[in-house]
């Protein structure tokens, strides 16, 4: 998966867009950051989604598509920190400053962690229970999306180094597409993994009771 990334980016950055001369870096962060980012979103949004569908329909399909999303939104979302601490440093001269996106960018990914680690902790014996507590866990975090999106974003200080010019709506679109496809993929994967593991755990017990 990853190879085919890479290879897909090298032809849209060396072949679809660099002839247009669009941006001042090939391969620039934000062409990485900025669909990342709206991945991690669209993640947090399933997860609040899919809590609400479980409260409502008390189906375990939407728990495990809460915690799938979670889990592909963690992963998405550290992406997406690590690329903006790279974009960070040689466009405003820092890594980081704790300004208001950064900050709650970072408060928000920390809390689906805590909804994971969370979830862990609770006992595998009533898996009812575990799933309508991390339902309310997912809608109580559902805030910090748009907080660090729409509420703090125009407090984060605009480009001081990056010149964007024709062509870059392309690949920048293409991206989004891309990346969004991959995270879907990825939600889809640890739904699977999820069910076999769901699946295995209640196998044990049962053998365990049964010794």
């Amino acid at each position: 998966m990853t190879s085919i990334f890479t290879i897909l980016n090298y032809f849209l950055v060396f072949i679809v867009v660099k002839p247009f001369q669009g941006f001042n870096v090939s391969g620039h962060p934000i062409f990485y950051m900025v669909p990342f980012a709206f991945s991690t979103y669209l993640c947090f949004a399933i997860v609040l989604l899919s809590a609400v569908l479980y409260l409502w329909r008390k189906d375990m399909r939407f728990d495990l598509l809460l915690v799938s999303g979670a889990q592909t939104g963690v992963v998405v979302g550290v992406i997406t920190i690590i690329v903006g601490i790279i974009w960070s440093k040689p466009e405003w001269g820092y890594w980081w400053q704790w300004e208001p996106r950064q900050t709650v960018t970072l408060i928000m990914w920390l809390a689906y962690v805590g909804l994971l680690v969370f979830r862990e902790m609770m006992d595998e014996k009533s898996h009812e229970k575990k799933a309508t507590l991390s339902a309310i866990f997912g809608i109580v975090t559902s805030p910090s999306v748009p907080l660090s999106n729409f509420v703090v974003g125009a407090l984060h200080p605009p480009p001081q180094q990056t010149t964007l010019g024709p062509g870059v709506g392309l690949y920048l679109m293409l991206n989004f597409l891309f990346i969004g496809f991959l995270t879907l993929i990825l939600i889809y994967m640890s739904y699977r993994v999820n069910k076999i593991d769901i699946k295995l755990k209640k196998i044990r017990r049962i053998k365990m009771e049964q010794v």
